[in-house]
């Protein structure tokens, strides 16, 4: 399956937005990065924001979708279970290009069926830098390909034990509430010692997570903890080092204990994201 990695497009919005807005309609390219919420491109993202409200409702193929629209100043989203069933309705994630004209009296999502490649698996070769994943390794912030249809990303190798595979499969589905994808880790060394916990760029890319700013965390829910966070060139998201290792070390998280991550939109404006943990144990 194609993937925005391949394509050589804007790390921000995986799309190629070094054009002129004409300020009418925009063009999107659906990867598979975003089965759970589409970016704008960062060109057209001003003309966006202005337009749209907190959701918006647009046809395509003579059915209505109403989407949440997310509106920050450095990504632009659209998402939630509309944006879900207008991906799966129109099989999206193969590179298609979609025409969206959102500031019309009845906005409308034209797909053209342009893909890169043949749509097959082979195609998707693994990113240069995404390690196999090793608890003793420092290199432990590789990313699963797929999702395996399951609304999730595991880290790349990720093999769960028998209680911990029922602990996850009683967690799922996340409710409506949580957005993106979740993301299943091992917490390793690099984690916990060294304070490096990196949120993968497939999962940082289906959130409205911007250049750099402040996440709200806790463990199961409570006792949120404010940490800042910042954007790498490779589009994965690390929490801030001091921050995080306190955090974990207040909550007792350890050395290869597996988690579910969930993210939900935050409704303060000094946090861009909350980040759930949930402990597979």
């Amino acid at each position: 399956m194609a993937g925005a990695a391949d394509a050589g497009v804007c790390g921000v919005c995986f799309n190629h937005c070094k054009y002129e807005s004409k300020g009418s309609g925009f063009s999107m390219v659906a990867w598979e990065e975003f089965k759970n919420a589409g970016v704008v491109p960062c060109n057209e993202r001003a003309h966006f924001n202005n337009v749209t409200g907190e959701k918006v409702t647009f046809v395509s193929n003579q059915r209505a979708y109403t989407v949440k629209c997310y509106k920050g100043r450095i990504k632009s989203t659209m998402y939630g279970r509309g944006w879900r069933k207008f991906y799966e309705d129109n099989n999206l994630g193969k590179g298609q290009m979609v025409v969206f004209h959102l500031d019309e009296p009845s906005p409308t999502a034209s797909i053209l069926w342009f893909q890169v490649g043949n749509g097959s698996e082979d195609e998707q070769p693994m990113e240069e830098g995404d390690p196999i994943e090793d608890s003793d390794s420092g290199n432990e912030d590789g990313e699963a390909s797929s999702d395996d249809g399951e609304g999730i990303v595991r880290t790349r190798g990720l093999l769960l034990n028998e209680t911990e595979d029922a602990q996850l499969q009683g967690l799922l589905p996340l409710s409506d509430g949580f957005i993106g994808f979740a993301f299943v880790h091992r917490l390793t060394r690099t984690d916990i010692r060294l304070g490096m916990m990196k949120i993968p760029k497939k999962v940082a890319a289906a959130m409205p997570f911007e250049e750099q700013g402040v996440v709200g965390i806790s463990v199961d829910g409570r006792r949120f903890k404010k940490i800042s966070y910042k954007t790498t060139d490779d589009g994965r998201i690390v929490f801030d080092s001091k921050k995080w290792k306190n955090f974990a070390a207040s909550r007792g998280l350890k050395v290869n204990t597996a988690v579910l991550i969930g993210f939900k939109s935050s409704e303060r404006d000094d946090v861009h994201v909350l980040v759930i943990l949930k402990k597979l144990v």
